[in-house]
This record gives C-alpha cells, sequence and structure tokens, in this order.
C-alpha cells in the first residue's frame, strides 16, 4: 500500500519539476474544506465557488514562498482564501446586523455568554438567523469557534489578529447574538 504523500513533498514536487498535476493532488485534498471556509464568508455559492479556485490558483502562483516552518499548507490557504473574501465583501451592500455599544453594554455577560448554549430548536432557528446577519468576519469567527471547534490561536493566525482581540470580539458577537434573539422572541 502506497503512503500519502505529505503536503510538503507534493509541494517539492511541483516545485522541483513544475507540473500542476502534481498539485491538482493539494487541490483534491484540500478543495472541500477550503470551500466550506469561504462559505462562511460569502453569500452566494457561485462566489465561494469561484474565490476558493481563485485561492488555490493565487496559491500556485505563491507556492515558492510557502514556509512549512510558519504554519500548515492548509492554514496559509485559509489565510489567502480570508484576504480575497474580505476584498469581495468590500462589495457586498447586504445589510448586518449591528448595534450601538450603550446597547451591547447592559447586557448582562452571563446571558449573553449563554446564547451559544441551547437545545431549543426555535432558539436554534434564531441563533442561525442571527449568524447568518452577522458581517462575514464575525461570522467566520463564531463558524470556526464554535462550530468547527478552531482554537484562538489558530484564527488569529489566519485572520493575522491577536487570540486575545478575537476573544473580546467572541463576547461582543455573544451580546449582539443575544440581543437580535430576545428582539424577535418579543415579536421585533
Amino acid at each position: 500500500m502506497e503512503q500519502q504523500e505529505t503536503d510538503q513533498q507534493i509541494i517539492d514536487r511541483v516545485l522541483r519539476d513544475g507540473r500542476r498535476a502534481y498539485y491538482a493532488r493539494l487541490v483534491e485534498r484540500y478543495g472541500q474544506r477550503l470551500f466550506a471556509f469561504v462559505a462562511t464568508m460569502v453569500t452566494r455559492r457561485e462566489d465561494a465557488e469561484e474565490l476558493a479556485q481563485d485561492c488555490f490558483v493565487k496559491a500556485y502562483r505563491q507556492l515558492s514562498q510557502y514556509d512549512a516552518r510558519r504554519s500548515s499548507f492548509y492554514t496559509w490557504l485559509r489565510c489567502i482564501a480570508y484576504r480575497l473574501c474580505l476584498d469581495h465583501v468590500r462589495q457586498d451592500t447586504v445589510v448586518w446586523l449591528e448595534t450601538d455599544e450603550q446597547t451591547l453594554q447592559a447586557i448582562p455577560d452571563d446571558e449573553a455568554d449563554s446564547v451559544m448554549d441551547t437545545d431549543d430548536d426555535r432558539r436554534i432557528r434564531l441563533l442561525t438567523e442571527a449568524i447568518s446577519r452577522l458581517p462575514p468576519t464575525e461570522r467566520l469567527l463564531v463558524q470556526q469557534h464554535y462550530f468547527e471547534q478552531q482554537p484562538l490561536t489558530d484564527i488569529a493566525e489566519v485572520t493575522d489578529t491577536d487570540a486575545g482581540t478575537l476573544a473580546t470580539r467572541l463576547h461582543r458577537i455573544r451580546k449582539k447574538l443575544y440581543q437580535y434573539i430576545k428582539l424577535k422572541e418579543h415579536g421585533r
């Protein structure tokens, strides 16, 4: 049985031999995961497919700049995808879930912190709706941390943000989600 090549072995072969067929192995290995990552930041499936493809093309062109000592290949891909998605969503005109700071400050921390812990079907539906209305970077942070259980240190590397800053953002996001759910539960 043939042992599966590591990412670095494949990258070395692509760089040494210049054959795209080797790179296709990496696309096959990470294509679905990268698409799922991108899809958390963009609203249309077609855009997510195009951005994931653009990411692989950009990574191929910059393959000689990849440094395995700094991050895994997939983390490097996510960094590229994150920046491409940011450029894309800056052009998006969707109205996102926003709230003022004073309102957020008034929400008790323990109530806001419990917003992600529910098994009530109606609350889950409202939470899903609220998450979909978050700005793309916030939606990505929630998706990566709570649903894919990525450590904040990994997300920090991809987004080029301090993990402590991300923890603060998550706290603020939970308050926004809590506020949205409470408003919907009271018919607003």
